[in-house]
């Protein structure tokens, strides 16, 4: 009841606060004289007072001025004193009015304004309350609703307090028990979970090795931070406190074990091992700074690897505590030990280099994290590998140069030497594949050691071959018909068909060949340990090989020999190609060579060059970076071999022969008097028995079958070098191919070499001092023509018969080079005829037609027996004879161009000016001064002379020194 009548009040307030409202203007309603009788009542009175009103308006009007108020002008003059709630209007009116004494006038005046006054703030209240009637009525049914609330909400508390007192009179003691063990339990619950994770947190160590030892590190860091997690709201208990101590312990043992299990991934890689690791560096939120420490490990690897690699091949007998540095270790390796020391480095290398490649395939294929920002880990681990890789691969080629710098490389064998060269180049292309890189310090090393190895062993080959020459039979080597039969070759054979001229190649047609139409890539090998299957061979070392098996494992083997050796500087122009088995290597020699034309003339010397050449080309392919200087070794081996034969077989002549050496061949003589003889030891060899003994026997005519498989076998040898000339080309810079080309374009070669071994054949064989004697005493100033030639004559044509007749029998042994022989036979005669028809003192027109009969009946002997033409020896004698049917200016234009020449000595143009200018004096000392001029000038043309005899005249046989020479 007391919350009813509260809201009574508060309504009333709520009415009286609508009543001073005013709509428009704020007005407050003044105190005098309103009550709730007037409310009522103001109807009734309305009229009455509306009467008096006029009354006193009108009184009033008539004192007054007629001047109209408004409502508002009204409402605004009533007074402030009337709104104030503690104020006393009516002695407020009482003081105003009777302030200056009683004045009816102004009482009646006040009295009429404030009524006035009153009608019109009557007018304005009811006005406004009209105009709240509405809101008044919806607020009294809000009051109305509220009221029925308050009697439901009441009605409910007083049930709800009967209720209440029924279950108070009803419960009883056990029912509390009863709440008390429920809390108790929960109680007791907390502080067992509490137990169990103190107890986990104490097993925790044990679980943690268990799942390390099963490798799964993902769940024991996993676990371990659930643990440290868990101990954190158990901190208030001492125990656990211990506890998280001993977690954090455990924590960072366990970091330690796996920096462990990270280190074991560089010898020996582990994807789900690795895997896991990276999870659990994952958990950890260590995973940038575990790639940082596989990259320390993998440069450690490097440097801790290769000591004990090196200290493994060390002598046992060298001191334990002293701790020699790499350089050292390197040095004191014993020569049989370098090439397996260098393998077991590569295979070792290999191990760290595949682990590593391993490591970075796994983190292309898989992501730590999911984001794909700029900054992702994952970004950072990639570029982190790809600089490491670079990195990786520099350390190894550091220590690589520095074993092929410190180790004594230049006294291995050849042999030895290419293994090494191909461990090196198996390395580069690992390397290459590895990070891209070309591996130039590699390379400029490696081509240090083999330009010093390649100098030694150049002057080896060279006295091994004065070995062969110094122990020749001279005797033909049979079934050979191409250098490809060589082993030597057998790694090139290939290439060169790829590479051969179709003007030099021996080999079968291409319908015949079952390898020759196959292209480049179809005939790309793989290496033995590849499995022989060139479908294996296109993909990578990397592919190919892990961490148990490597590129190196053969390395001893002989297949090694046939890789290229820093290759791929200029291209991949060695083109290595597979080898067929034994059977088929075989059946396709048997092909290739049974079909050839015919068998080349080669003697042992000459096929141990063509070996020795064979070696040098496949070091020139391996070597491609020093291809120029061993391509000039090459033609230094064929140009010493030349010399050789020279020195042995060019050199015994009765007579002068310097007449015949071409200039290009006497620089290439000098050039291994100068460049070459100074390196050998050996030389010069000891020649006498076979001068003494085959080269002086007539009856082999002076050892002409030695001399022929001698020079034949030079032309075998320059010929199957042709062959080599366009694979040579490719493997040479184009700076160095021109001098290539010109040392081949000498196609004369062994032409102008057989000229002065010939002759000392053919000078043996022709009786020259017989002869000249024998011409000496023709009488050759005849007054008429004789019809029958003379003696010497028929006794040249009889040591042309002998000649062939032994040539014969000599051709039983060895094919003869009919033409070369023969030309030295027309070159030694005609030379030979001319000598002594230069001694002529006086000669007449019969004389001259007898010197043309006996040189037709000569020349016609000798090309019937020899079935050959002389044009130009024929020609060389007839213009002799001729001169002297000159007219005199036709004579002396002619000694002009002579003088100018070498086709006629001195000697012999000095007495053809005699016998022809016998009568005519003037002539005679005219055309011996213009020939005296020619002298002078020709001797200071000259150069200097090499060791071969020096030229007197290239026309002369035996020169004006032939008598002393016979």
């Amino acid at each position: 009841m007391q919350n009813s009548k509260a809201k009574m009040d508060e309504f009333k307030s709520k009415f009286l606060d609508i009543l001073h409202k005013q709509t428009n203007r704020q007005m407050k309603i003044p105190a005098m004289g309103f009550s709730d009788y007037f409310i009522q009542t103001v109807t009734t009175d309305a009229s009455a007072s509306q009467e008096t009103d006029a009354t006193d308006a009108a009184a009033t009007s008539s004192s007054e001025t007629n001047a109209q108020k408004s409502d508002q002008e009204i409402l605004e003059s009533i007074e402030q004193c009337y709104y104030n709630p503690d104020s006393n209007p009516q002695l407020y009116e009482l003081k105003k009015v009777l302030n200056d004494g009683i004045d009816n006038e102004l009482i009646e005046v006040t009295i009429a304004q404030l009524r006035t006054q009153q009608k019109v703030l009557t007018k304005q209240v009811l006005q406004n309350i009209l105009e709240q009637r509405n809101a008044c009525s919806s607020e009294f049914a809000a009051i109305n609703d509220t009221q029925k609330k308050l009697e439901e909400s009441l009605w409910t508390c007083q049930k709800a307090r009967s209720y209440l007192n029924f279950a108070r009179t009803n419960l009883t003691t056990t029912s509390l028990e009863i709440l008390a063990s429920y809390r108790k339990r929960e109680v007791l619950k907390e502080v067992l979970d509490t137990l169990v994770a103190i107890k986990k947190l104490r097993t925790t160590d044990v679980e943690v090795q268990k799942l390390l030892a099963d490798h799964n590190y993902s769940a024991a860091i996993a676990l371990l931070l659930q643990c440290k997690s868990s101990a954190e709201a158990y901190m208030q208990f001492n125990c656990v406190q211990s506890l998280s101590k001993k977690l954090q312990e455990t924590m960072l043992l366990m970091e330690f074990q796996l920096d462990t299990v990270l280190n074991e991934m560089v010898l020996g890689f582990d994807g789900r091992k690795y895997a896991k690791l990276q999870e659990a560096y994952k958990l950890a939120n260590k995973s940038l700074m575990a790639m940082d420490q596989l990259h320390i490990n993998y440069i450690s690897a490097i440097h801790s690897s290769v000591n004990a690699v090196l200290r493994g091949y060390s002598d046992p007998g060298q001191d334990d505590q002293a701790k020699p540095l790499y350089e050292q270790l390197c040095e004191q390796l014993s020569v049989d030990k370098l090439l397996p020391c260098l393998i077991s480095l590569c295979k070792t290398f290999w191990t760290i280099l595949a682990s590593y490649y391993q490591v970075v395939m796994w983190h292309t294929n898989y992501k730590l994290y999911a984001q794909e920002e700029e900054d992702s880990p994952d970004i950072y681990i990639q570029q982190k590998l790809k600089k490491g890789q670079s990195r990786v691969w520099n350390d190894i080629l550091t220590k690589v140069c520095l074993f092929l710098q410190s180790a004594k490389l230049t006294t291995l064998k050849y042999d030895q030497f290419i293994q090494v060269l191909s461990v090196v180049q198996r390395l580069k292309k690992v390397g290459l594949e590895f990070c891209g890189e070309q591996s130039e310090k590699l390379i400029e090393t490696m081509q240090q050691q083999s330009e010093e190895f390649f100098r030694r062993y150049h002057i080896c080959c060279i006295e091994e071959i004065c070995l062969f020459l110094d122990n020749e039979s001279w005797t033909q080597v049979d079934s050979f018909a191409h250098i490809l039969q060589l082993p030597e070759f057998r790694s090139v054979r290939h290439t060169l068909r790829r590479h051969k001229s179709p003007t030099t190649a021996l080999l079968v047609s291409s319908n015949n060949s079952p390898i020759s139409n196959n292209n480049c890539d179809e005939l790309v090998s793989v290496h033995s340990q590849d499995g022989g299957s060139s479908i294996y061979g296109s993909y990578g070392y990397f592919l190919r090989f892990s961490e148990k098996s490597s590129p190196f494992d053969g390395g001893l083997d002989a297949a090694m020999l046939e890789e290229d050796i820093l290759s791929g500087i200029v291209d991949e122009a060695s083109c290595y190609f597979s080898e067929e088995s034994d059977d088929e290597q075989k059946s396709l020699q048997s092909k290739e060579f049974d079909d050839a034309s015919h068998q080349l003339l080669v003697n042992n010397t000459a096929l141990n060059v063509m070996r020795v050449i064979g070696r040098y080309l496949q070091m020139c392919k391996l070597l491609h970076c020093i291809s120029p200087k061993i391509v000039a070794c090459i033609l230094e081996l064929i140009d010493f071999y030349v010399y050789a034969v020279h020195e042995i077989f060019g050199k015994d002549a009765p007579v002068a022969t310097d007449n015949m050496y071409t200039q290009r061949l006497e620089q290439r003589l000098r050039s291994v008097e100068v460049n070459v003889l100074p390196q050998i030891k050996l030389w010069p060899l000891n020649f006498s028995s076979l001068a003494n003994n085959e080269l002086a026997n007539p009856d082999t005519l002076y050892g002409l079958a030695q001399r022929i498989v001698a020079v034949e076998a030079g032309r075998s040898m320059l010929q199957q070098f042709n062959i080599l000339q366009h694979y040579l080309n490719h493997l040479l810079p184009l700076a160095e191919r021109p001098i290539l080309a010109n040392y081949l374009d000498y196609s004369d070669y062994i032409a102008d070499l057989a000229k002065p071994v010939y002759t000392c054949v053919t000078s043996h064989v022709i009786d020259l001092s017989s002869i000249l004697t024998q011409m000496t005493k023709v009488k050759w100033d005849v007054n008429h023509v004789i019809h029958q030639h003379s003696n010497y004559s028929d006794v040249l044509n009889r040591n042309i018969q002998s000649f062939a007749m032994c040539l014969e029998e000599i051709a039983k042994e060895v094919p003869v080079p009919s033409k070369q022989v023969w030309n030295s036979m027309a070159h030694v005669a005609t030379h030979l005829l001319v000598e002594g028809f230069s001694n002529v003192k006086k000669c007449s027109a019969g004389g001259r037609a007898l010197m043309q009969l006996d040189f037709a009946n000569f020349m016609s002997f000798l090309e019937l027996i020899s079935n050959q033409k002389y044009p130009q020896h024929r020609s060389y004698v007839d213009v002799f004879i001729k001169t002297y049917y000159f007219a005199p200016e036709q004579f002396e234009q002619w000694i002009e161009q002579q003088r100018m020449g070498d086709e006629y000595s001195i000697k012999q143009l000095n007495n053809l000016i005699q016998c022809i200018c016998v009568s005519d004096k003037r002539t005679r000392q005219r055309l011996m001064q213009l020939l005296d001029v020619g002298i002078s000038n020709g001797i200071t043309m000259t150069t200097t002379p090499t060791k071969t005899p020096q030229k007197n005249s290239p026309g002369s046989v035996a020169g004006s020194n032939l008598s002393s020479v016979i």
